[in-house]
């Protein structure tokens, strides 16, 4: 049951930055993400190469293929795969499996839920007061959030050429 249960319910649908991707393109991300949070830190290339275990070719191609569509920052290390930050943030995201990285923000972190198709806590902090936000998801819903009074803003990310950069 939502927490939520009392108020109304909009829908807002925003594609997934993902869509659209190669099978290489995506084994290169999930390299990516897996190896950023398998150190907490910003990785180089060669390691998210080992990890995919692409040829060169194929494996340049799917990295020329994510940065043409901004769906991750770099420079010589990668230090953002969305919704995984290489870099702390205020927005820890503790999976299910127990490993734990920092979201890019808030709702990345809630929908990490869905990223990894698991259940996932997220402890933040509220960029306008500063106090803790807590939130569960559970089974694809929120299942607790503090403060109850905690709300979220949506912004059309597709309205931005290269959002992930764009902070």
């Amino acid at each position: 049951m939502s927490v939520f249960q009392d108020y109304p319910e909009e829908r807002l649908y925003t594609p997934s930055v993902w869509d659209g991707l190669s099978a290489n393109e995506d084994l290169v991300r999930i390299s990516a993400i897996d190896a950023i949070i398998a150190v907490g830190a910003p990785v180089a290339l060669d390691a998210v190469a080992v990890r995919a275990g692409l040829d060169a070719v194929a494996f340049d191609a799917a990295v020329a293929g994510l940065d043409e569509r901004h769906s991750w920052v770099r420079d010589d290390v990668v230090k953002f795969v969305y919704p995984v930050s290489a870099l702390p943030t205020n927005h820890r995201v503790t999976l299910a499996d127990g490993r734990s990285f920092s979201a890019m923000c808030v709702i990345d972190g809630m929908g990490t839920a869905f990223t990894f198709s698991q259940d996932v806590r997220l402890e933040s902090v509220c960029s306008t007061c500063g106090e803790p936000v807590r939130v569960n998801v559970e089974a694809g819903e929120i299942a607790s959030l503090e403060p109850l009074t905690a709300h979220v803003v949506h912004a059309d990310l597709s309205k931005q050429e290269n959002w992930a950069a764009s902070c």
